[in-house]
C-alpha cells in the first residue's frame, strides 16, 4: 500500500509551516488523492509521486516520529533509564503518602494537608527530600506539590506504576542528513567520519543542511556497534560482532565426529626436491570428543593427497600412535583438496569406502568450525615460531628480510643454508609439537584435580580419551587392520577396459583376466608413489587383480602421478620465463636508432663481424659438445663438475650440454656429499700440518 500524507502531516514532521506544504506542493506539482474521512473530504499526498528530496526528507522525520511516539507509548518498568526510574520511586512514594492521608482525612482535607506539609518542610524526612526528585524541573529550589499534581498522579495511578515515570523526549535521533551519512559510511573500504562527510556533501540534497563533524559524532557514536560495521564488515568478519549458538559435544564418544583443516605453515622450510626455502603445507584431523590430534600430514600445497595421507594416519593405530580410528562423520570446509572425487566419491571414493561420512561447512562461516580453526592458533603457529626461519605477521619485517636473503646467499653459494629447517627435521618438530598438544591441558575440556599438584585444570585430550576408554568405549569397534588400511586407503579412478587394458593418466597398465571384462567400468587403486602395479576392482567392490606397466604406454618408464605433476608445473614455470624473454627481446628490438649513413655502413660491417665470430664460436662449442659424455657413477660427475668449474672460473667456455649439467649437479645430494668430505679432508690436512 501506498504512503500518503495530509499537508498538516507533513508540516508537522518536517517541522514547517503549513502554508509551505502547500506552497511545494503547487510548485512542484505534487499528484494527491481525495479521500474521506468523517464526513469531510481530506487531500492526501502519494509519497511515491513526490520529488526525490521531498521523499527522502519525509522518510527520514517519519521515521523519527515514530521512535519518538514509541518513546511516549512506554509502559514496561524494564524499558525506562535510571533518572526515569529515580523520579517514578520519588513521585510514587509520596503518592503513597497522600493515599493514607486521603483514607484518614477524605480527599479535599487530604489535598490540603499533603499540599501544606510539602509547602512548610513538615513531612518526614525521607519524604520531604522527594519532593524535587519527584517534581523533575530545573532552575533552582523552592518547588513543591501542588493539587493539580496530586490530580494527575491521581490519573498516572490508574495505568500503572510506569506511568509515574517522566516521558523522555530524544531530540533528532534520526536527523535528516543520517540516511546520507549512513551509506556513506557503511562501505567496503572503511572510510573514516571525515571521509564519509567529504562523499555525503557531494550527495545531499540542497534542501538539507551540511552537519558539523560534531553533530556527525554524536549521532555516530549513538548507534550500536554492529550497526556501525553493516556495509564496513561482511560475511565472517560482520557475523564475529554477532552472537553465535555454541555446539556442545559433552555427550559426544570418540571417533563419532572428526573435523580436518588445512593451514599454511608460518614458517619456511627446505623444498625436499629442489631445497629452496617455501612455505608447506599442514593438514591436521581432530576427534571433536576428546580434542586429541588423531591425525594429521604435510604436503607441497593444499591437496586431495594432503588430505587423504592425514586421514590414513588417523585411521592408523599401533604402539606409537594408540589412538585413532575412522570416523563416522569427518566435518570439513569446501576447500579443493576436501571436496575431490578421490575422496568424496559416492562410489570410489576413499571416505565411502571407510564407511566415513562426510559433511561440508557452510561458505564464509568459519566460526561454524571454530574447534579446528582454534587448532592453528594455538598449534601450529606457536610451532612456527619455534624455527627461525618464522614469516607470520608477529616477525619483525626488517629481521625476516635479512634472514631471507641471508638464507638466499647461502643455497646460492652452496646449495643448502645452515638457517633453513631441513624436510626430515620439519616432519619431527611437527610430530614433537603434536605431541606436546596431545598432553596440554585445553579448556574446552572438562576439570579435575591435577594428581601431582592436586590443584582443579582441565583435562588434557589424552586425558579425555582414556577416561572414555576407561567408561566402556570400545575404541576397536572404529578401527582397522593394517591390511585394510593398506587396500582401502589407495585412491580410486573409475577407468573403462579396453583389450585386457586400463588406462591411468599417461599409463597403460595389462592384465590377461581383464579380457573378460572388455568394454567395461572398473575401479583401478594406484600408488601415487609407485606406478609400476595398479589393483584392478569390479562395480561391486571385488578384487579383480593387480595389472602391471605395459609397454604399450605413453612414456618409455612408468612415471607416477607426483612426477607427472612436478614436470607439468615445471612446463608451466618454464613457459611463462619465455614469454618474460620474448617480451624483452621484442622491448629491445623496437628502439631504432637513426644513424648517418657512414656511421650506419660502420655498424653493418661490424655487426657481420661480430655475427661471424659468434657463428664459429657456436661451431667449436656444437663440436666439443658432440665429445662431451656425462660420466654415470657419481665419482665421476663430481670430478667433470671440478674440470668444469674450474674452465668457467679461468673464463673459459663450455658447451650448453656441460652448462646444463654443471648447474644441475651443484644442487644434487650426491654434490653436496662429497663437498663435504672434501671439506672434513682438507681441515684434517690443515690440522696435521
Amino acid at each position: 500500500m501506498e504512503s500518503k500524507f495530509t499537508a498538516a502531516e507533513i508540516s508537522k514532521s518536517l517541522d514547517v509551516a503549513k502554508r509551505t506544504v502547500n506552497r511545494w506542493a503547487k510548485d512542484e506539482q505534487w499528484d494527491y488523492t481525495q479521500e474521506l474521512e468523517n464526513g469531510v473530504v481530506v487531500k492526501k499526498f502519494v509519497l511515491s509521486l513526490m520529488p526525490e528530496n521531498r521523499q527522502l526528507a519525509l522518510i527520514t522525520a517519519s521515521a523519527a516520529t515514530q521512535a519518538l511516539t514509541a518513546t511516549k507509548k512506554l509502559t514496561k518498568i524494564s524499558d525506562l533509564k535510571n533518572w526515569q526510574r529515580d523520579i517514578m520511586d520519588a513521585r510514587v512514594a509520596l503518592f503513597r503518602e497522600y493515599q493514607r492521608m486521603e483514607r484518614k482525612y477524605g480527599t479535599n482535607e487530604a489535598i490540603k494537608e499533603f499540599c501544606l506539609q510539602a509547602k512548610t518542610g513538615t513531612l518526614p524526612d525521607q519524604l520531604q527530600s522527594l519532593v524535587e526528585i519527584a517534581n523533575a524541573r530545573g532552575g533552582g529550589n523552592g518547588r513543591t506539590i501542588s493539587k493539580s499534581t496530586l490530580y494527575r498522579w491521581k490519573a498516572m495511578n490508574k495505568r500503572g506504576v510506569a506511568a509515574f515515570a517522566p516521558q523522555t523526549i530524544e531530540k533528532k535521533d534520526i536527523p535528516p542528513w543520517a540516511t546520507c551519512f549512513i551509506g556513506c559510511y557503511g562501505t567496503p573500504d572503511k572510510p573514516s567520519i571525515p571521509q564519509a562527510m567529504e562523499r555525503m556533501a557531494k550527495v545531499l540534497p540542497n534542501d538539507i543542511a551540511m552537519p558539523s563533524y560534531g553533530q556527525v559524532y554524536r549521532f555516530h557514536t549513538k548507534r550500536s556497534r554492529l550497526e556501525r560495521e553493516k556495509g564496513r564488515r561482511t560475511g565472517s568478519e560482520l557475523k564475529a560482532l554477532k552472537g553465535y549458538r555454541k555446539r556442545d559435544t559433552s555427550d559426544l564418544l570418540p571417533m563419532e565426529i572428526g573435523t580436518c583443516d588445512g593451514h599454511s605453515f608460518k614458517s619456511r622450510v627446505a623444498h625436499p626436491v629442489h631445497g629452496a626455502p617455501f612455505k608447506p603445507e599442514i593438514c591436521s584431523v581432530v576427534d571433536v570428543a576428546t580434542r586429541v590430534l588423531v591425525g594429521w600430514s604435510v604436503g607441497l600445497a593444499e591437496s586431495s593427497v594432503t588430505v587423504g595421507s592425514a586421514v590414513r594416519h588417523a585411521a592408523t593405530v599401533n604402539e606409537q600412535k594408540p589412538c585413532g580410528g575412522v570416523f563416522s562423520i569427518l566435518y570439513t570446509d569446501g576447500g579443493s583438496g576436501n571436496k575431490a572425487k578421490v575422496l568424496t566419491h559416492k562410489l570410489t571414493g576413499v571416505f565411502a569406502r571407510i564407511g566415513t561420512r562426510w559433511e561440508k561447512g557452510i561458505p564464509g562461516n568459519a566460526q561454524g568450525r571454530g574447534l579446528i580453526e582454534r587448532l592453528n592458533s594455538s598449534l601450529w603457529i606457536p610451532a612456527a615460531k619455534e624455527l627461525p626461519t618464522f614469516v607470520g605477521k608477529e616477525m619483525d619485517s626488517l629481521t625476516e628480510r635479512n634472514l631471507r636473503l641471508l638464507v638466499n646467499r647461502e643455497i646460492k653459494k652452496d646449495g643448502r643454508s645452515v638457517h633453513l629447517p631441513t624436510w626430515p627435521q620439519f616432519i619431527e618438530h611437527c610430530q614433537q609439537s603434536v605431541d606436546v598438544y596431545n598432553r596440554r591441558p585445553h579448556s574446552g575440556l572438562p576439570k579435575i584435580n591435577d594428581p601431582k599438584t592436586g590443584r582443579r585444570r582441565h583435562m588434557a585430550p589424552l586425558e579425555m580419551w582414556s577416561w572414555h576408554v576407561q567408561q566402556g568405549w570400545n575404541q576397536k569397534e572404529c578401527q582397522l587392520t593394517e591390511e585394510e588400511i593398506e587396500m582401502i586407503f589407495l585412491p580410486r579412478q573409475e577407468c573403462m577396459v579396453r583389450r585386457a587394458c586400463v588406462q591411468l593418466f599417461t599409463n597403460t597398465y595389462y592384465n590377461r583376466n581383464l579380457e573378460h571384462y572388455d568394454g567395461e567400468r572398473v575401479q583401478v587403486g594406484y600408488d601415487i608413489h609407485n606406478a609400476d602395479m595398479v589393483q584392478i576392482w569390479d562395480k561391486d567392490g571385488r578384487m579383480i587383480c593387480y595389472a602391471h606397466f605395459d609397454k604399450n604406454k605413453s612414456s618409455y618408464f612408468p612415471r607416477p602421478v607426483i612426477d607427472q605433476a612436478n614436470e607439468q608445473r615445471a612446463k608451466r614455470r618454464r613457459q611463462i620465463k619465455l614469454d618474460q624473454i620474448a617480451e624483452i627481446d621484442a622491448e629491445e628490438c623496437g628502439l631504432i636508432e637513426i644513424k648517418p649513413a657512414k656511421q650506419a655502413i660502420e655498424s653493418d660491417a661490424a655487426t657481420l663481424k661480430l655475427q661471424a665470430d659468434k657463428k664459429e664460436l657456436q661451431e667449436k662449442i656444437a663440436a666439443k659438445a658432440c665429445e662431451v659424455t656425462i660420466p654415470l657413477d657419481d665419482k665421476g660427475k663430481y670430478l667433470l663438475w671440478n674440470r668444469l668449474d674450474a674452465t668457467l672460473n679461468n673464463s673459459g667456455i663450455i658447451s650448453e650440454k656441460e652448462m646444463k649439467f654443471y648447474e644441475a649437479y651443484r644442487k644434487s645430494t650426491s654434490y653436496r656429499a662429497f663437498r663435504s668430505v672434501a671439506e672434513t679432508l682438507g681441515q684434517q690436512q690443515e690440522q696435521a700440518m
